[in-house]
């Protein structure tokens, strides 16, 4: 089932502030990378959710230049079940390295 896909002001200023982080040169590569997943996620949200602080959340990796980096987003699906809007974006942190 595919949605239509919304996004608060608040998460489009934190993509925003994402891909402004990089350098210029990969600007337009990666906001066609955020964008192509968005819409994977909008066709087919539920088998991808995470749990980010209690919300569903989506990971996905983002190649810039020769380096790859994974962001996410947090979303919420309308009641009616037609509508999925993007609430928050984030950087994921890198995996902290086992104690021993």
């Amino acid at each position: 089932m595919s949605y239509a896909l919304d996004i608060t002001s608040e998460a489009a200023a934190r993509l925003n502030d994402l891909i402004e982080s990089l350098p210029a040169d990969w600007h337009a590569d990666v906001t066609d990378a955020v964008e192509a997943a968005l819409q994977k996620l909008a066709a087919n949200p539920l088998p991808k959710a995470k749990d980010y602080y209690g919300h569903p959340a989506y990971e996905f990796p983002v190649r810039a230049g020769h380096r790859k980096r994974k962001w996410g987003v947090t979303y919420r699906i309308s009641e009616d079940e037609k509508r999925l809007t993007i609430t928050d974006a984030y950087k994921v942190p890198p995996p902290v390295p086992p104690i021993l």
